[in-house]
């Protein structure tokens, strides 16, 4: 309920008493459970963010198993990184819920979510930013940062479904199709992360 308030609206355009509202509940009791609108925003975002920065250390642990010191190769990182958030588990009614949401969070200006987005994804970002590194060696670590930015914009974009790929493709392309979103982004990501310096 919180969730899709704050997918649609932000952390500063949603309401504790449109939350209350959307759970059946007097604000008052909303505040016996939460303390404030950013404890909510905490316990939804956080809860989702863990998952997804979860899943984002078993797939590189995992990687870095299997490849040990030959390192891992740069369109598996990639793969992961974006598998992790592009195809996150799907909730109640066989809808992503969590995408929207997460999304948002990747976008919203508020100083509120900038420091949940940081609690969140910082430190799976910075396992990620230092095993590309190890991957792309000749690419100078400034311009890789960059490009990791860069990334990060292709997949909330992706993430976003702002319904540009239809009107683009004319209607050849659903942006909800996450699998073919993610065939289609790690090659590309790739691509534009190993060009030349």
């Amino acid at each position: 309920m919180a969730e899709d308030l704050f997918g649609r609206s932000g952390f500063g355009g949603t309401t504790t008493r449109a939350i209350a509202a959307r759970a059946h509940l007097n604000v008052g009791q909303l505040h016996y459970y939460f303390d404030s609108k950013r404890a909510i925003f905490e316990a939804v975002v956080g809860r989702q963010g863990k998952e997804v920065t979860e899943r984002r250390r078993q797939l590189l642990d995992e990687a870095m198993a299997k490849y040990g010191r030959k390192g891992v190769p740069l369109a598996v990182l990639v793969d992961a990184l974006v598998r992790s958030l592009l195809l996150a588990e799907v909730r109640r009614n066989g809808r992503r819920t969590s995408l929207q949401m997460q999304a948002r969070l990747f976008t919203d200006p508020d100083e509120t979510a900038s420091e949940v987005r940081a609690n969140i994804y910082d430190e799976t970002n910075a396992l990620y930013v230092d095993a590309i590194r190890r991957a792309l060696p000749e690419v100078p670590a400034k311009t890789l940062y960059w490009r990791y930015y860069f990334m990060m914009g292709a997949y909330v974009w992706t993430l976003l479904q702002p319904g540009r790929l239809e009107a683009i493709s004319r209607g050849r392309c659903n942006p909800a199709d996450m699998e073919s979103a993610v065939r289609e982004i790690v090659p590309f990501l790739c691509a534009g992360l190993s060009a030349p310096a």
